[in-house]
């Protein structure tokens, strides 16, 4: 299994290293990992990123992708306000966007030798965010991302794994049965999918926990039941999320979002919304080792939100230290 770290090119991340990837790799290779998992932001210049670096690559999550995926504008407008919104969260106001980026992404995935990409296959909805109430059926969301992939797959001279990403949202891919990736699979025009496990995810998928004792529990009983689909499992995202009396609490408060909100603000009021149930901090009883038992992915991602160079190594440091006998023996 390799041992993997989230990276973005958001400048916040490369610029803790001087944007130095000479830098970066002695950073990788301080903490005994074997690569990256990016999340390729803006237009940065990926030809200087060293060969065989970026083991994966999580393309980018639109979050909204029904109305402009269906030309709805009116629903487009009650969202986003005006157009000028609309393009400049999606690059255009048509479908063609959406394909162009992922083409785009799958393309630089391809040119940096990464082994698979991640997608999540998922629709949101602003107005249900807090109450988890989306009026619409997994089938529905997993038949656009479906549509989506397959014209963004078609375009491109991508060869790796694709591997689809559980999130927690009703509605949406969540892992909670087998049904959910056989559908996918049926649809896709791709023969070499797979699945990326977030434990975290997962944990929220239920409501969330606050004992990380009860949560590992839940992970392991859950695995175990996903019988033949544990083989499909490809990466873990290895990430503790223990949210569980954040998630009663805002979902009970419906929240708190001023009715003269704009787009913006409303965006950036569930981005903190969503931060709180999904912290991605690291796991610290040793007991997630016994999910291995389980399961044998290729890659294992230790993936977190940090701020600065001392938060990410501290984060690394603990969940590494529960995991060493296990992952680094």
């Amino acid at each position: 299994m390799k041992k993997l770290l989230n990276f973005s090119t958001h400048p916040g991340d490369p610029e803790m290293f001087g944007d130095d990837w000479t830098e970066i790799a002695a950073f990788l290779n301080q903490w005994q990992f074997d690569g990256f998992e990016l999340y390729p932001v803006g237009n940065y210049p990926f030809d200087t990123i060293p060969a065989r670096l970026i083991q994966g690559m999580h393309l980018r999550f639109f979050i909204f992708l029904r109305e402009i995926w269906q030309g709805d504008e009116m629903e487009l407008l009650l969202l986003f306000e005006n157009w000028q919104n609309v393009e400049h969260f999606y690059g255009g106001r048509t479908r063609d966007a959406i394909i162009d980026a992922y083409v785009y992404q799958l393309n630089l995935a391809q040119q940096l030798g990464c082994e698979y990409v991640v997608f999540h296959p998922v629709h949101c909805d602003l107005a249900h965010i807090y109450d988890w109430k989306f009026p619409y059926h997994w089938r529905d969301t997993l038949t656009l991302c479906s549509e989506v992939l397959n014209a963004s797959l078609a375009q491109s001279s991508y060869k790796g794994l694709l591997l689809f990403e559980n999130l927690w949202w009703p509605g949406s891919f969540r892992l909670t049965n087998h049904r959910e990736y056989d559908f996918l699979r049926e649809r896709v025009n791709y023969d070499r999918c797979g699945i990326v496990l977030d434990t975290g995810h997962l944990f929220n998928s239920v409501g969330g926990f606050d004992k990380e004792e009860e949560a590992i529990d839940y992970l392991l009983r859950k695995v175990k039941r996903f019988g033949t689909m544990r083989k499909e499992i490809r990466t873990v995202h290895l990430t503790s999320s223990l949210s569980g009396s954040y998630i009663k609490q805002s979902r009970k408060e419906n929240g708190t979002v001023p009715p003269t909100a704009h787009f913006w603000q409303r965006l950036s009021l569930a981005r903190k919304h969503v931060s709180r149930i999904d912290p991605h901090n690291p796991f610290t009883n040793p007991r997630i080792g016994k999910l291995f038992d389980l399961i044998q992915p290729d890659n294992i991602v230790f993936e977190f939100t940090f701020n600065t160079l001392d938060m990410w190594q501290d984060k690394i440091r603990q969940q590494k230290q529960v995991l060493l006998q296990r992952l680094w023996s």
